[in-house]
């Protein structure tokens, strides 16, 4: 044979094709088929790479597994010198560049091989649906889905028809896409709804309602649900779990919960999974003692708890004790701390987000000194997370110190996370600087306002109103000159008086700021006017409005222009807007005139 190769026969070929497409796994160099591969691959003058690795690397492409990748381009090669390649050659060859990830030549491989049969009239003869399928999961995993919905029309034209197991793949694709895909998911539904001689499973409805579950959609699920309940189809704990699942990213913890009872009613028991998603749907929705009460369940059935569940709860916690009016925050501590315990004792891991979590718990309660122990711990243990959710953590902790009034630890808390590599984000600046508000810390509040702008960050109302408090309560020139320097910035990054907005050259809406906020805008809008008629003296302002909603504030106001203004400004308040404040264009005018 190896004499006369222009006369192996296509069952040689097929060998020696399937060897070089196979991957996954190396073969020994002796191996007979690899020293079959070569010997024929070298009589047509081509190099193959053997399972050692020879240094014969396409430059153009990088694959896992470079050797891998050589053999299915040698098997190609071959393929395209059989001339009229058997079937089983062409399958061979696009399954294995459909599992190496390579879709392009996949499905060129599959259009030469439809050419084939198209061109020597083999009306009964198509690709099995197994290739076919191997290519479409392929083209939904590379996120292809127009292209994959284009080939299941192109192989239903050839007669080959996809079965309810195509289209649970392909939805298994879906389900597990990092990014939501529940649109693809309810089209296939929808697909193999309509496929004739197709009716979809309960693997159909669940992996679909597991996409819809990964995008939020938790009425659609919820429908879904309700369908599969009228087809007949037998629910199992699987179809019940994924349906909770999609309420709870939604924080539909009362439906979730109905759904668990509804197990039980009808005899399904749920497993550690169901309770971990009736947990983190409480968690959601900040029902601590109904997540305590579950997981309390889970350990006297003896059930596994896993890290997931075990912050779920303290997640539930975390959101009570965020609350204005909730409960006792040392009550929450306290369980808290059992939790933590708990997990310790069970070896369960804990990861940033259980630290961050239980941080906010223990700050909630003014157990700062905790705060800082448990960040130290995370570090100390070399908890693995991202730095998303240690970021988080130490947010979190700098929150607790501030309001504890600690500057200091806050701040040291601060320096260290940007030490360690973590860049703060906004929240945490905001944290630190309401440190500094507590403590009363004028300069630094100032300079991390400064600050914020050097990193690239954008402040928010929340940043401006905490500036300008802290610098309003310091008082002296020093720091009325920095407020009115801040205030200034805020303005031209847009987060007050902004140009789109419904406020007019004579007509302001004051009502939604802060005292402090709201004493520097008049003060910047007068600045303003002033400055206006200066560059143009032909402008000839009109009567002068500030709406001011409450009495307070309308008093506030009234109090800034009549005391803080370069020179006194009085108003009037309408007899029909009771909540404003005009200045008459006379007493406008007069004033402008003074200024100049």
């Amino acid at each position: 044979i190896r004499s006369n190769p222009e006369k192996l026969p296509p069952s040689i070929y097929n060998a020696v094709i399937e060897a070089c497409s196979s991957g996954g796994h190396a073969r020994r160099e002796d191996d007979p088929e690899n020293r079959l591969a070569r010997d024929l691959a070298a009589r047509r003058g081509m190099r193959m790479t053997n399972s050692t690795g020879e240094e014969n690397k396409r430059k153009t492409q990088k694959h896992d597994d470079d050797s891998d990748a050589d053999r299915i381009d040698t098997a190609n090669e071959l393929l395209s010198e059989m001339g009229t390649a058997t079937l089983h050659a062409h399958e061979v060859v696009i399954t294995g560049f459909s599992r190496r990830g390579r879709i392009r030549d996949a499905l060129s491989a599959l259009s030469r091989m439809e050419g084939q049969l198209d061109s020597e009239h083999h009306s009964n003869l198509n690709p099995s649906l197994s290739v076919y399928q191997t290519l479409l999961v392929s083209l939904a995993s590379k996120q292809q889905f127009s292209q994959m919905n284009t080939l299941l029309t192109s192989m239903r034209r050839r007669g080959v028809r996809p079965t309810v197991y195509t289209f649970n793949a392909l939805l298994k694709v879906c389900a597990s896409s990092k990014s939501p895909r529940w649109r693809e998911a309810v089209s296939l539904l929808s697909q193999c709804q309509r496929e004739p001689g197709v009716s979809p499973d309960i693997i159909t409805y669940t992996s679909t309602m597991r996409a819809l579950a990964k995008g939020k959609q938790a009425r659609k699920a919820l429908d879904l649900f309700r369908a599969m309940k009228d087809t007949g189809i037998q629910l199992d704990v699987f179809a019940y779990t994924t349906t909770m699942d999609a309420c709870a990213k939604t924080n539909n913890w009362k439906k979730a919960l109905q759904l668990l009872e509804e197990m039980r009613e009808n005899n399904v028991p749920p497993n550690e999974v169901t309770y971990g998603v009736a947990v983190n749907a409480c968690g959601n929705g900040g029902q601590w003692q109904t997540a305590l009460s579950l997981l309390q369940t889970m350990n006297d059935s003896g059930m596994r708890i896993n890290s997931i569940t075990y912050n779920s709860a303290i997640a539930a916690l975390s959101k009570a004790a965020r609350l204005d009016a909730g409960p006792d925050p040392n009550v929450l501590w306290e369980k808290t701390q059992h939790i933590l315990g708990e997990m310790h004792s069970r070896g369960v891991r804990q990861d940033t987000f259980t630290y961050s979590s239980a941080i906010s718990v223990c700050g909630s309660a003014g157990r700062w000194e905790e705060a800082v122990r448990l960040i130290h711990q995370m570090k100390d243990s070399g908890t693995n997370g991202t730095k998303r959710n240690k970021i988080v953590a130490f947010t979190s902790a700098i929150t607790a110190c501030a309001n504890s009034k600690q500057w200091d630890p806050a701040n040291q808390l601060f320096q260290e996370m940007k030490r360690d590599g973590l860049a703060p984000d906004l929240v945490a600046f905001n944290a630190l600087i309401g440190a500094g508000m507590a403590a009363g810390r004028p300069d630094e509040v100032y300079h991390l306002w400064r600050e914020i702008g050097a990193s690239n960050l954008s402040p928010d109302v929340v940043t401006l109103t905490e500036v300008l408090y802290t610098l309003d309560q310091a008082r002296g020139k020093a720091n009325r000159e920095r407020a009115e320097s801040v205030f200034k910035d805020a303005v031209s990054l847009g987060l007050v008086l902004r140009c789109d907005s419904l406020d007019t050259s004579s007509e302001f809406d004051l009502s939604r700021m802060s005292p402090s906020v709201a004493r520097f805008a008049v003060l910047h809008i007068m600045k303003n006017i002033v400055k206006t008629v200066g560059r143009d003296s032909s402008s000839h302002p009109s009567d002068l409005s500030f709406i001011a909603g409450t009495t307070r504030m309308r008093e506030h106001i009234r109090t800034v222009l009549r005391d803080e203004v370069s020179q006194s400004l009085y108003c009037t308040v309408p007899e029909r807007e009771q909540g404003s404040l005009v200045v008459k264009q006379k007493v406008l005018q007069n004033y402008i005139a003074r200024q100049m």
